[in-house]
C-alpha cells in the first residue's frame, strides 16, 4: 500500500543547523570562561538540549541550571537562525512535490521556534499539517511519544506513514512507534546507525527519493 503521510525530523533533515547549535552552545559555555570543542557541542545535535548539559555539569562536576542554561542558549539559537536560516539541497523541492500528493508533518527533539522560524524563512511552513516538537513531549526521542502523537493526529495505520530521520537515536523512535523509516544522510555517511532502514545520501535527485517513499506516479 502507498503511503499516504510523511513525517520529517527537523535539524539533520530539514534543516543543516549542526553549526548553529554547537556555535550557540560554545557561546553559551563562553559566558562562564568555559572552552568546549566542536565535537563535544556537536553531541547535543543527537540528544536533548537537558541531557547535554547534565552531561557536560557531570564531566565538571557541578551542579548548574539545566533549565537556565538551555533558556539562554535557545535565545543564540534563534537569533543565528533568523539570520541564516539554512535548508540542505532539494528539501524545497521535495517539500513541494509531496506536499501536493500526501500529508506532511514534522516530528523533532528541537524547539518548535526554532522550526518556525525556519519554515516561515523557507516558505514552506503551509506545507507542513503539524510540527511536533520539544516543548509537546515528555519524553524525547528515542522514546516513541512524539510519533505516537503524530499517528493519532494523522488518524492513518501505520503501514501508511513512513519516517525520515538523520541520526540514530531517531531512527530508533520511529521504529519503535511502528512506523517505516528512511535513514536520510545529507553528511553523514551509511553504517551501522542506519540499522535495517533504507539509506539517502542526500535529497538532490527526486527519482531516487521517490521510489523509497512508494510515492512513484
Amino acid at each position: 500500500m502507498s503511503n499516504r503521510a510523511v513525517l520529517f525530523d527537523f535539524d539533520g533533515v530539514i534543516a543543516d543547523t549542526e553549526n548553529v547549535h554547537v556555535a550557540a552552545w560554545q557561546r553559551t559555555f563562553g559566558v562562564m570562561g568555559w572552552v568546549e570543542s566542536d565535537e563535544i557541542c556537536a553531541r547535543a545535535s543527537e540528544i536533548d538540549d537537558r541531557d547535554f548539559v547534565r552531561e557536560v555539569f557531570d564531566r565538571r562536576k557541578i551542579d548548574g541550571d539545566v533549565e537556565g542554561w538551555v533558556a539562554r542558549k535557545q535565545v543564540l539559537t534563534r537569533e543565528i537562525l533568523a539570520d541564516s536560516p539554512r535548508l540542505y539541497p532539494g528539501v524545497a523541492r521535495l517539500v513541494d512535490r509531496l506536499a501536493t500528493r500526501v500529508r506532511l508533518g514534522i516530528v523533532t527533539t528541537t524547539w518548535r521556534s526554532n522550526v518556525e522560524i525556519v519554515l516561515r524563512a523557507s516558505k514552506l511552513a503551509d506545507s507542513f499539517e503539524f510540527v511536533i516538537a520539544k516543548e509537546d513531549v515528555r519524553n524525547p526521542k528515542p522514546d516513541p511519544e512524539g510519533y505516537r502523537m503524530a499517528v493519532d493526529r494523522l488518524g492513518l495505520p501505520l503501514s501508511e506513514v513512513i519516517a525520515l530521520e538523520d541520526s540514530p537515536t531517531g531512527l530508533e523512535a520511529a521504529r519503535s512507534a511502528g512506523l517505516k523509516t528512511i535513514a536520510i544522510g545529507h553528511r553523514r555517511p551509511t553504517g551501522e546507525w542506519v540499522g535495517g532502514s533504507p539509506f539517502l545520501a542526500n535529497f538532490s535527485q527526486l527519482d531516487r527519493v521517490l521510489p523509497l517513499l512508494d510515492l512513484m506516479e
